[in-house]
């Protein structure tokens, strides 16, 4: 198989290697002198004190909403995750906490000034959780700092959690869903929590009676596979959206009829198939399930992917189908309930390129068309170094790949997909730059991908994509023209003419070492996240500037990343 067909099911092993180093650790007391975190001018605002007891199923809100810290300068890069600091009542970083990555965020569409953000967040020193930030002022200041609740399984053993999304729908509920696997057996699942109360408390996702609350058994699993024991499935990779049920379309099957959503509720992730001994790789195809009551029940899993002529190359029988996937994202227009879900392929026979595909439905995820070709992506394994195990870029060890996101146009359903590839580089020296292309016919055919990062001999990648209310469009990214080729920043470029033209700026304020976020520098997370309202954008990403200075052979003794965001403004159309 190509390194980009191990690439996603490597991942836990190459988590798991990590987390193994962080068993047992816990946060230290602050420390003095040079690991130390001092305000002062182009400083960063951080967020609030964090209230550890919020993000319990047994409680409801009594949180104070206007508890919160008046940030300094409304632009100043601001850190989300309050929790993450070595004395829990300091305002400010201190250099001595662990590793958070993978964002995401999302904007109440009831509340603007509700936002959440969340992360695969290691804070609390035993493994990965999903961390869960709340804010009540529009991203400005995030009073709220905790996290979602573990599965609940019959024999109630903690996993590890991964691959954190957030999503709002349109009456205000929010949702969590994230992966959950054993690191020592093959247990796997799929999992969201849900809040009615802005992200301050949510529901436990229970596999089993929940003592001490009243969760039903099987609320919020979207998916399990057979077990401890069945090393032949893994589910990877989801990520989830909201959006109107088409009209006509019944309710899922047990749906709770006194908790119906306005919004079908959506999860599409990669279903890893292996062989009767759990090592071999045989497929690894989209699906996608859905729930009409809020995640409490699920339909069953209906494959996305299909077949198409552009999946020629097939590891396994020649059966045209395209089933060597990762990466799906689906969006809904809110206009007919459509329901397109994008996704990188790798059924093609070259070590150069992968492609872009996309499927839809009009039937609220039953059925799909057979999937539609986007765009070449040009990220195979002679495109990227490798460095343990994983293809990165040059200078640095964290590995890196290709996916971006699909939006759309609210108004018009006008498509839009981002993505970053190495088209311009070598694998010698990389030069990974992102890219755009649209849809004006629901996906039939699509424009030649316009280049954000044209010009630039530097690495810009992980690029997520979101389209305002109003039409404009706003794309953040990591990006290395700024501060050196071994430093990290953030850019947001935002385009007001449907992706024909953009304007790109720095929006983090301090560059910050891959190399000190993770251990040995292999891990960043996968992805940055981005959402917009009228007049105003928030990236959200992974960054490690109150990371201790290196040691010889290793990452610092308190190896930290952060939840960095910044509300920018963007034009009004």
């Amino acid at each position: 198989m190509k390194m980009s067909r191990l690439w996603a099911a490597g991942a836990v092993l190459i988590l798991a290697g990590a987390v193994v180093t962080l068993a047992g650790t816990t946060s230290q007391a602050a420390p003095s002198g040079r690991f130390g975190y001092e305000p002062g001018p182009g400083r960063p605002q951080l967020s609030g004190v964090a209230d550890r007891d919020l993000m319990s199923a047994e409680r409801g809100v009594t949180a104070d909403r206007n508890a919160r810290v008046t940030a300094r300068v409304a632009s100043d890069d601001i850190q989300a995750n309050g929790d993450n600091k070595a004395n829990p009542s300091d305002q400010f970083g201190s250099g001595a906490g662990l590793p958070a990555n993978e964002t995401a965020i999302a904007i109440n569409p009831t509340d603007p000034n509700n936002v959440i953000a969340g992360s695969n967040d290691y804070e609390p020193g035993v493994d990965s959780t999903m961390g869960v930030y709340v804010s009540f002022d529009g991203g400005r200041t995030w009073p709220h700092s905790g996290h979602a609740r573990q599965v609940v399984t019959p024999d109630r053993i903690m996993y590890g959690t991964g691959d954190p999304v957030l999503a709002f729908d349109r009456a205000g509920v929010a949702y969590a869903s994230f992966i959950a696997f054993g690191r020592a057996n093959c247990d796997s699942y799929i999992a969201v929590s849900r809040s009615t109360d802005g992200g301050v408390t949510w529901t436990v996702p229970s596999d089993d009676v929940a003592p001490g609350t009243e969760t039903t058994p099987g609320d919020g699993i979207v998916v399990h596979n057979g077990g401890p024991e069945d090393c032949r499935i893994f589910h990877d990779k989801e990520w989830m959206t909201t959006g109107p049920r088409p009209p006509g379309v019944p309710l899922v099957p047990g749906t709770d009829q006194g908790f119906v959503s306005p919004d079908r509720l959506y999860v599409t992730w990669t279903r890893f198939d292996f062989d009767e001994g759990g090592t071999g790789f045989v497929e690894s195809p989209i699906v996608v399930a859905y729930s009409d009551d809020q995640g409490r029940h699920w339909s069953e899993p209906v494959e996305v992917s299909g077949s198409a002529p552009r999946c020629a190359f097939q590891t396994g029988d020649p059966d045209g189908a395209c089933d060597e996937d990762q990466f799906s994202v689906p969006v809904v227009d809110p206009r007919t309930g459509r329901l397109y879900v994008a996704f990188q392929n790798f059924n093609v026979n070259s070590t150069e390129r992968s492609q872009y595909l996309l499927a839809r439905s009009t039937d609220g995820g039953a059925t799909w068309d057979r999937p539609r070709f986007v765009t070449d992506v040009f990220d195979g394994a002679d495109k990227y170094p490798i460095c343990e195990g994983s293809q990165t870029l040059d200078l640095m060890c964290a590995r890196t790949n290709a996916a971006g996101n699909i939006d759309l146009d609210p108004r018009t359903g006008r498509l839009y997909l981002t993505f970053a590839d190495n088209r311009n580089g070598t694998a010698a020296d990389t030069n990974t730059d992102v890219l755009v292309t649209t849809s004006t016919n629901a996906g039939r055919s699509w424009s030649r991908p316009r280049n954000l990062t044209e010009g630039s001999v530097d690495d810009q990648w992980f690029p997520w994509l979101s389209v305002a209310p109003d039409g404009v469009v706003a794309v953040t990214y990591f990006d290395r023209r700024y501060s050196g080729p071994k430093l990290i920043d953030t850019s947001l470029s935002v385009s007001t003419d449907h992706a024909a033209s953009f304007t790109t700026r720095r929006v983090s304020e301090q560059a910050w070492n891959p190399d000190l976020a993770f251990r040995l520098g292999v891990f960043i997370g996968d992805y940055n996240g981005l959402d917009t309202r009228r007049g105003i954008a928030i990236p959200c990403w992974t960054d490690a500037r109150f990371a201790e200075p290196n040691t010889p052979g290793n990452n610092p003794p308190n190896q930290q990343s952060d939840v960095m965001v910044d509300v920018e403004r963007i034009p009004i159309r």
